[in-house]
């Protein structure tokens, strides 16, 4: 929880420091996105080459900038494919083993560096920008993957932020999938010794509000949380659970990895992890596969 302390602390200072004129909004709302991001350029992590079969490439926006990307297929042809959003700090390639792994698991993987991240656009990202790039990507996992019934979303950390922000809003996904996620970046400001202080709260400008929007996700969830994650409480997990409520409770699920903290779910959890993430997959394609039949059966 450490990029939390130093928040509070930050907006404790600033505000003190607000208060006699000495700075303002836009010096709190940069600091703050780089406390929360932490983001990497391409120099970072580039002693970690790309799996040799990745299809490296950029996704163009609207405005000129660029999204980098990686895509990994599984080896079957039939393989459900997967968007990956990777947390703070850490690129692409700082992700590959997460990303590798997901492909040993039977996936197609996609996978994107956020603006200001790797080798995409170099810019001071926020909320803001991350969620587009994440649409933009979505698009790139239709493209990539016709079938709804096959079209999964993995999000670790921060990255689990975006994804249920991308389920909130979006169709076509079968299952969502989110990793040491937490409810809000209020929610862990208020987690450290400053949190009992409104106005540090109400200064957060990049909320993440997972807990409000999870509530709109109406697709199967796997949650998976270590119960030594140091930086993100595992008690999040169980409220970020309880609060999607869209989701029947057949299709919903977490698991807790004992003894793991925030990076260690899929070294520590081992089988476990590998054995959760394929039942949830094979049970969340069988679901969506079932639904879109039966929905092609009533239009005919």
């Amino acid at each position: 929880m450490w990029f939390a302390v130093k928040l509070a602390a930050r907006l404790v200072i600033i505000t003190t420091l607000a208060a006699v004129g000495a700075t303002g909004c836009a010096s709190l709302d940069g600091w703050q996105r780089k406390a929360i991001f932490q983001h990497t350029s391409s120099e970072r992590f580039a002693h970690i080459a790309a799996p040799d079969a990745a299809e490296t490439y950029d996704l163009p926006l609207a405005n000129g900038d660029k999204v980098h990307a990686w895509y990994l297929r599984a080896g079957a042809d039939d393989a459900p494919t997967v968007l990956f959003l990777h947390g703070a700090r850490r690129n692409l390639n700082g992700s590959a083993s997460r990303i590798t792994h997901l492909q040993s698991l039977g996936f197609n993987v996609l996978a994107i560096d956020y603006r200001g991240f790797g080798r995409s656009t170099p810019i001071l990202p926020s909320e803001a920008s991350a969620t587009e790039d994440t649409r933009r990507a979505f698009e790139e996992l239709k493209r990539r993957e016709p079938d709804p019934a096959k079209r999964f979303v993995y999000g670790y950390s921060l990255g689990g932020a975006l994804a249920i922000a991308l389920a909130a809003r979006e169709d076509g996904i079968a299952g969502v999938v989110i990793e040491s996620t937490f409810t809000s970046i209020p929610d862990l400001v208020r987690e450290t010794k400053w949190g009992w202080l409104p106005f540090v709260r109400l200064l957060v400008t990049q909320d993440f509000d997972s807990l409000g929007r999870i509530a709109r996700v109406n697709e199967p969830l796997l949650v998976l949380h270590g119960t030594a994650d140091g930086v993100v409480p595992h008690a999040m997990a169980d409220r970020l659970y309880a609060a999607a409520v869209g989701v029947p409770a057949e299709y919903k699920r977490v698991v807790k990895i004992e003894g793991a903290n925030h990076r260690g779910v899929i070294g520590i959890g081992g089988e476990r992890y590998d054995r959760a993430v394929r039942e949830f997959a094979a049970q969340a394609s069988r679901a969506a596969a079932a639904s879109l039949s039966a929905s092609t059966a009533v239009v005919h």
